[in-house]
This record gives C-alpha cells, structure tokens and sequence, in this order.
C-alpha cells in the first residue's frame, strides 16, 4: 500500500533529489558538530591551544548556519511535494467518485464519502510529506553520527548496537494493532461526519419534530465512541517510545561504564569518550522520531486502504461499452421484455416492461409509490442497467451508446429539484457553454421564471443558498425548466414535477411545461393524474408490471388500476 502511495511522489522526483541532498547537508552538519567535541575538550579546555579557541567557535557557527539552510529547504521542497501529493489524491478521488454508477451512492452515505475525500486524504499528509522528509533525513543522520561513533571507539559502537534491535521489538509489535485502531477511528470519523450532513441538511425536519435532543445524543453517542478508539491508538503510540528508552537507558549505563573505565586506565581521552557519547545522544532523536514516523505510516497506510477501496471499484465509463454516439433522435423508443432489481438477493423492482414511444409522444407512467415508475427513468438514462431485457432508441440497444452521448439527448426536472449554491445564470446554464444571454432569458421567460428573477436583488447573478433554499418551491421548479429547455433535449423526463406544489404554482409550472415539451418525446412520471390527461399513453405500474396501457378516455372505460386511481384523487379533491 506504502509503496502505491509513492507512485504519486514519482512525478516531483527533482524536488525530492534536492531535498536528499539537503538532507546530506543536515545530517554531515549534526554529524560534524558530534566530531567538534572532541578537539573542543582536547585541544580547548585541556590543552588550551588559544588557535582552536577562534577556530572552533567559528566553525560551530558555519556549521549551523549551513544546517538551517539545509534544514529549512528540505522541509520547505518535502512539504511542497506532499501538498501536491494530497492535491493529485484528491481531484483523483472526487473525479472518480463522480463517475461511479448511481448503484455506488445508494450503497454509500454522502458523510462517508466526504470523509474519505476530506479526513483520509489528510491523514496521507503526513506519510508523503513529513515523514518522507524525516525518513530521509534520520535515516542519513543516523549513517553519519553512526560513522562517527566507530570512528571515536568501535567497541563501544558495537555495544550501542547490540542493543538497538531489542529498542525497536515493542515498534514493530505494537505497529499492526495501531494501523487496526487507525482504521476503525475512520470509520466512526466517517460516521460522525454522516451525522454532521444529515442534520444540517434536515435541520427543518429535526426541529419540526423537536429532535433536537436525540440528534444531539446520536452525536455524543458516536463521538464517545470515536475518543475510545482515539484513546485505544494513544495508548499504542504513547507506549511505544518509553519502551525503547528504557532498552536505550539500559545501553546508555552500560557504555558510561565501559567508556569511563576506559577513560580513567588511560586507554581513551576524554574528549574522544564524549565525542563518542555526543554522537550517540544525537542519534537518539532521530530514531526516536523514526518511530513517530512509522506510528504515521501505520495510520496513513490505514487511510489509504480507504481510499483506494474506492479508487479500485469499476467507473461508468470502465463498464460503459457504447462505442457509437447517439447524436439525433428521430425513431421510437422501446423497453423490450425488461426485468431489473437492485441487486442479485432483492425481489424484481420491475418485472416483463413492454412498450414502444413514437418520437414525439408523450407517455405518461402512473401508479402507486414505491411501484417502479420513477426505476423506468433511470433506465433510460442508464442510471443503472436492466437484470435482463433491453431499451432501444432508434432500433439500437442504449448500451450501445456512449453514456455521455447519450445523456445529452436527455433532460430532466424531478420534484426533488437540484440546485446549487451558485448564481441563478450558472443554476440555468449548468451543463450548457458558450450560451449568450439572450438564450438565457429566451429560457427564462419559456419556464415563467423571467419576472421573478427580475426581482432578486442582484437578479441573474443572484446567490441562491444550498439547494435553492432562498427560493420557494414554485421558483426552484421554473428554474430547473429553464434549465432544460436551454439544454433543448429530444427526449425529457418529468418525475413527479408538480406533486409537491400548490394549485396557483401547479398550474403556472404546468404551463412552463406545456412549453418544454413541445416537440420532445416526454416521459412524465405522474403522481397528480389531472396533469397527464392528454398525454398519448398511459402506463398504469402495479407491483413492478404494466396493469394496464393506452389513453386516458380507454382506460377510464376500462375500470381497472388507472380508474380507481382516478377516482381516489377527484373523491380528494371534492
């Protein structure tokens, strides 16, 4: 996983270059200042050489000096790169999450994959910036002072030595229980950022119904359990350095023992012992941080698992094998024997769909929730694809389209209208480029939206919140028509798009319709059956089937589902 990861370093390779030989400089600079001690003591303070005493001070100084410069652009080019790093994850990630199949987001909650986008992508950070940064930079300092360190007194670099693997046991035992903890701190992070999106986009609901309290407790509840795991990991990582200074400790008395004696039978001079000992204290921090950078490594690796779960599942476009591009739209439209449901263990959502729209027709698809009328849209528009069976559009199958091709021959405006947090020019151009502004208002006025966003404080360049919210429901309705009569496509889908409104907004939208369906092959999805009276079929979905087909007048004769559904709504409205 560690080494996928650093495919994404490879491009910034030059910056890394010069970063390892700024490491260098780090480390020969530490290394060198451990070497001074030794002529400082000798030559300074026991045989008082007045030369050495200029000589050394000036030294420490350009050493130093050389280290900050060393020191600063490493950090500076590793940060630059592991920023980069992130970014290029990122735009992956979102980029493809933007093109996974509709199955993929009904399997997965909106918080879960921000998490992913936003919190696992940051916990890589530290793996590709900061600890390639240490990694280097210890990994060459420890060389350097280690090559000191024989250098002052090789036996006593042998017994330093001895003790180093016994110092890095509990590191690597306690690594895979951290990198198990990382992962499960994720998930309950993902969860909670769930919670985070769910309320504050339902804040009506949940204060409408005064759940306040409960949804306050549903986040305690969650984040109590993400400090318990949070607290699992510290005990790993917090556990793993005073073990490994305990083993140091235990080879730091043992050398000061040896060495001293060495020092007083005259064997050694003491500044050669310190020298040696300077070095070894120097090595201590950066392989005390090179078990910080492994506790990094172990949560970034987790992190990663993550996110290339998700960058390891198949796209639209990977399974999407159209090769022709649908670009006119003059023949029917079929569904041929189809069968679908949502997964293999589900029951059929729909069951045997037969029917065929001549280009220009207007069929109307009726019936109860829950029945299949809206699944009909979606496969058209290849949202998801068929169990068994097949849909044509001018005698061929729609898989033999290019999904994009496809797409663009098709418009559509739901009741459960999205719009963005943007302008209302770029909520009606959206999808469209290179529209002039006569365009614009030529749709506007079409869709009976021209008047009241003439109104707006800053009229089209108006900001209209998250998902239209400083607009009413009539409003977000004409400007999702706007929207597609400037996309002007062949065939239109109309989900349910007056259910939610008022009568007085029902019938200035019905009119806006009136004059987006003109000349378009249009699917309406109905749940108000006093909008589809004239269409040219009427499709009445029961239990996943076709109970009945034809026109409004015959299949009102008939007496069947359509009847009694008729009848329901004008028993209502009475």
């Amino acid at each position: 996983m560690y080494k996928r990861l650093l495919k994404y370093v490879i491009p910034y390779w030059p910056r890394i270059l010069i970063a390892f030989f700024c490491a260098l400089g780090v480390s020969g600079t530490t290394a060198a200042a451990a070497w001074l001690v030794q002529p400082a003591l000798d030559k300074i303070f026991i045989e008082k050489d007045m030369q050495m005493l200029l000589l050394i001070p000036l030294a420490i100084l350009i050493i130093y000096l050389i280290k900050g410069i060393c020191t600063y652009s490493q950090s500076y080019l590793m940060r630059y790169v592991g920023n980069r790093v992130i970014m290029d994850i990122r735009n992956e990630l979102y980029s493809h999450t933007t093109i996974m199949p509709m199955q993929f987001y009904t399997q997965n909650s909106t918080g879960k994959l921000m998490s992913r986008i936003l919190n696992d992508v940051s916990l890589i950070n530290s793996a590709v910036s900061t600890s390639i940064k240490d990694l280097i930079q210890n990994v060459v300092t420890v060389l350097a002072l280690t090559g000191v360190v024989f250098y002052r007194d090789w036996r006593l670099a042998i017994i330093a030595c001895i003790a180093l693997p016994f110092s890095y046991y509990p590191l690597i035992k306690l690594g895979g229980k951290l990198r198990h903890v990382s992962r499960i701190g994720q998930e309950e992070m993902s969860g909670i950022t769930s919670i985070l999106h769910e309320t504050f986009t339902g804040t009506s609901v949940v204060k409408a119904f005064g759940m306040e309290a409960d949804e306050i407790e549903k986040f305690k509840d969650k984040n109590r359990k993400l400090f318990k795991v949070t607290m699992k990991g510290v005990k790993y990582s917090e556990l793993t350095p005073p073990m490994m200074e305990f083993f140091a400790a235990i080879a730091a008395a043992i050398i000061i023992w040896y060495g001293g004696s060495q020092v007083i039978n005259g064997i050694s001079t003491t500044g050669t012992f310190f020298s040696f000992l300077t070095a070894l204290i120097m090595m201590y921090s950066p392989i005390k941080s090179l078990t910080r950078i492994h506790v990094s490594v172990q949560q970034s690796i987790a992190a990663a698992e993550r996110i290339f779960s998700i960058l390891d599942m198949d796209t639209e476009r990977i399974s999407d094998r159209g090769t022709t591009e649908l670009r006119d739209v003059k023949g029917k439209i079929e569904f041929k024997d189809v069968f679908f449901k949502y997964d293999p263990s589900s029951k059929y959502v729909l069951s045997n769909i037969n029917f065929e729209v001549d280009n220009g027709q207007v069929i109307a698809i009726v019936g109860s929730s829950g029945g299949g009328k809206t699944t009909i849209g979606n496969l058209l528009l290849r949202f998801y694809e068929p169990t068994s069976g097949s849909i044509y559009i001018n005698a061929a199958d729609i898989r033999d389209f290019t999904l994009a091709s496809l797409r663009r021959q098709m418009g559509i405006v739901s009741q459960d209208i999205i719009l963005f947090n943007d302008t209302v020019l770029k909520n009606i151009t959206y999808g469209k480029k290179d529209v002039s502004m006569e365009e614009v208002i030529k749709a506007s006025k079409e869709a009976f939206a021209y008047d009241f966003i003439l109104k707006m404080p800053e009229g089209y360049n108006t900001i209209i919140g998250e998902k239209g919210i400083k607009l009413s429901g009539g409003e977000k309705q004409r400007i999702a028509i706007a929207r597609a009569i400037l996309k002007n496509p062949p065939i239109l889908i109309l989900d349910e798009a007056t259910s939610a409104l008022d009568t007085e907004s029902e019938h200035i939208i019905q009119m806006a319709l009136n004059n987006l369906m003109q000349g378009r092959t249009t699917f309406v999805i109905a749940h108000r059956l006093s909008t589809i009276k004239n269409a040219d079929i009427i499709i009445a979905i029961d239990k996943g089937g076709i109970a009945e087909m034809g026109r409004h007048e015959e299949l009102i004769k008939l007496g069947g589902l359509y009847k009694r559904l008729y009848d329901m709504q004008f028993v209502e409205v009475k």
